[in-house]
């Protein structure tokens, strides 16, 4: 059976073929929500079952006219695109863990294999862990993805180590930190401030590929109703085009504070099961110590009923700055494929977000998320916009079926409006 310390660092892999009610695409990113809808609760996430499983399915992702993302997408509909196979298993034994998740598209006229997720891990007996891994990360809460690391983006591969909980005057300390390397030549987001510039540099070979990621999180509970969470990111290393290695003053670092506060006399009020309120601030800077100055500001209310559950969250744009740093630099920032690796708009956007979770026909689950969004007058997105989310997850008697679609319109001065889509689809056959 596995132990409870696996079942709480994994849940993204591990167990989602018995529990899980999402495309399959996207497993790992429905999993974190619910993590977060179970923190609410005040309750552990539910026990994955430890027999094997194996699931085969077909599907896709598509997108079209003005970049959209896909909120809880894992890349899907710009990262990863095209239509075809899926198979998704898991195997764990002892302390080991196994899961992996294969897809076969074909988009354009090629056919692509990606590898959506995967793990291989190890669970001590202290509770700390080891793991070899690409799945998504959830560091820092939001509806729109978490501030620091989401899951809006498509998962890389990397090395977690995290440690045993440590309980220290009436608290509980958790951390975890993780290496891992992008993609050799990121691609600027069509979202960036002052991509022109930025396309320039990149054609002029003054793009840092190859970059490493790395990072840690601290969580401290106390008691169960109060979380503060300390996080960092590092974005270093790579080469230019010519060979030039990346210097110590081109390293970009994100840090993240964040307090979530559980509210059970709000929640008795409205008759729900659980109300939880978010504040939380990331910084970012180049080269030198972390910091949270200049900063960008969130904070959110959850609510969690029987059947239903509502979500309400103001995330403020960070700092304007110019885009001016000296070659070679990160061009694509903290992305990779072009969409955002924390929020799924980026950290330019001013976004007011409202998430509806509801029942639908058929014992389905459905999820509706409408957000407007505000810039600045040169944001390549133009300084205004609606967007809107919608996903169905049904159970069948041989699997699961699951979809997510987004629309996006674009309000740009002195012109109509832009337009743009993305969609994701999924049937998956339940082998065993």
């Amino acid at each position: 059976m596995i132990r409870p310390g696996l079942r709480a660092a994994l849940p993204c892999l591990l167990g989602l073929a018995a529990q899980a009610q999402a495309p399959l695409l996207q497993d790992g990113a429905a999993a974190l929500r619910q993590a977060r809808l179970d923190w609410t609760l005040g309750q552990a996430p539910l026990e994955p079952s430890s027999l094997p499983s194996f699931e085969v399915g077909w599907g896709g992702a598509d997108s079209g006219g003005a970049y959209v993302p896909l909120v809880g997408g894992e890349g899907l509909g710009h990262g990863t695109r095209g239509w075809g196979l899926g198979i998704q298993g898991r195997y764990t034994t002892g302390g080991w863990g196994f899961a992996a998740t294969v897809l076969g598209l074909r988009d354009q006229g090629r056919t692509t294999g990606v590898l959506q997720r995967a793990l291989v891990g190890f669970q001590f007996n202290s509770g700390g862990r080891i793991t070899l891994e690409q799945s998504p990360l959830g560091w820092g809460s939001g509806l729109n993805g978490g501030p620091l690391l989401g899951d809006a983006a498509r998962p890389f591969p990397r090395v977690t180590l995290a440690f045993a909980p440590l309980e220290l005057f009436r608290s509980v300390w958790r951390l975890e930190a993780f290496e891992g390397r992008l993609e050799r030549t990121p691609a600027v987001p069509e979202w960036s401030l002052d991509r022109p510039a930025r396309l320039a540099a990149q054609a002029a070979g003054l793009g840092l590929e190859r970059p490493t990621l790395g990072g840690g999180l601290l969580q401290v509970s106390f008691g169960m109703d109060l979380e503060v969470s300390l996080g960092t990111l590092k974005l270093s290393g790579g080469q230019d085009a010519g060979g030039q290695t990346a210097p110590q003053q081109s390293n970009l670092i994100q840090s993240l504070a964040e307090l979530r506060l559980r509210l059970p006399a709000l929640a008795h009020l409205v008759g729900a099961r659980g109300a939880s309120v978010t504040a939380s601030r990331v910084g970012a800077r180049s080269g030198g110590p972390p910091s949270l100055v200049p900063a960008r500001d969130s904070g959110g209310l959850q609510l969690v009923w029987d059947r239903w559950d509502l979500g309400l969250e103001v995330a403020g744009a960070a700092p304007r700055a110019t885009f001016s740093a000296p070659p070679p630099t990160y061009l694509a920032g903290f992305s990779t494929r072009g969409d955002a690796l924390g929020a799924a708009f980026g950290d330019a956007t001013t976004t007011r977000t409202l998430a509806l979770g509801l029942p639908l026909f058929l014992e389905g689950r459905g999820r509706l998320q409408v957000v407007r969004a505000t810039a600045h007058q040169d944001d390549p997105s133009g300084p205004g916009g609606w967007f809107l989310q919608g996903d169905a997850q049904w159970r069948t008697p041989t699997g699961r079926l699951g979809a997510s679609v987004g629309s996006r319109r674009n309000e740009l001065p002195g012109a109509p409006p832009r337009w743009g889509w993305s969609c994701s689809l999924f049937q998956a056959f339940r082998v065993f």
